[in-house]
């Protein structure tokens, strides 16, 4: 059996930002595959449970093409939402601890882009 999440495309498609997805339109990616999120983008779990990523709300990583002492981190904020709950705020730093529990799943950060609403990698895998 296939267990799988689902994309709402609530910022991207409402601004017809993603190719091939209008308002209203869900995309789907299998647990345990890479998923890209832009800020505001929300995950839809197995369970009427819920993942949003929020954006970034703290960032000294060291840019592209820029010579560092250090390489930096990042705080990057998601909201979980349980089945019939209140929005939980979740938050992961890169690269120090990229992963955190959401619900029955683990939710670990995969990459961040750099920008003002940079992109978002997750994976989402059920729990240990």
């Amino acid at each position: 059996m296939t267990r799988s999440l689902t994309l709402a495309c609530l910022v991207s498609c409402a601004a017809g930002s993603l190719p091939g997805c209008a308002s209203g339109d869900v995309r789907t990616a299998a647990l345990g595959q890479p998923v890209t999120l832009r800020v505001s983008e929300q995950v839809a779990l197995p369970g009427d449970a819920a993942l949003r990523y929020v954006g970034v709300t703290a960032d000294s990583r060291c840019p592209p093409g820029v010579q560092c002492i250090r390489a930096g981190d990042a705080d990057v904020a998601f909201e979980f939402t349980p089945p019939g709950g209140s929005a939980v705020p979740v938050t992961v730093n890169i690269p120090e601890s990229p992963s955190a529990p959401v619900g029955d799943w683990q939710l670990t950060l995969l990459s961040l882009e750099f920008g003002d609403a940079p992109q978002a990698t997750v994976r989402v895998d059920p729990a240990d």
